[in-house]
């Protein structure tokens, strides 16, 4: 049931095995053996931060509810920007503040450069 719900979120998202595994870490083989039923517990370690990749909720992931409502309203939408969101929520505090201020200063720079081709 874990494996058939992984591969259904991740198919519904677009995401390859690859991406999946390089988010958790692990090879895109082990993903394939959890989605075919060939490995049926997964770590408890891998749980949320799965269920909030693939936009559902750890109950659902697990089997224990049919409700596979998103546990991340607000989630970005691209891979990139989850990946990015995911790894700097899991940073600690002042981590966080370091690569705040180095998205802050890449997308001033980005917003500098349009607006000089505009005008």
């Amino acid at each position: 049931m874990i494996g058939d719900r992984m591969k259904e979120a991740r198919l519904r998202l677009g995401y390859s095995a690859e991406q999946v595994a390089a988010f958790l870490g692990t090879s895109p083989a082990t993903i394939y053996r959890y989605e075919n039923g060939d490995i049926s517990k997964l770590p408890s370690k891998y749980i949320k931060p799965l269920a909030d990749f693939l936009c559902v909720t750890p109950a659902y992931l697990m089997g224990w509810s049919d409700s596979g409502s998103s546990s991340v309203p607000d989630a970005p939408v691209t891979h990139e920007a989850r990946i990015i969101s995911f790894a700097v929520d899991s940073m600690p505090p002042e981590h966080r503040e370091k690569a705040l201020k180095m998205f802050s200063a890449v997308y001033s720079d980005y917003i500098q450069k349009a607006e000089d081709k505009i005008g």
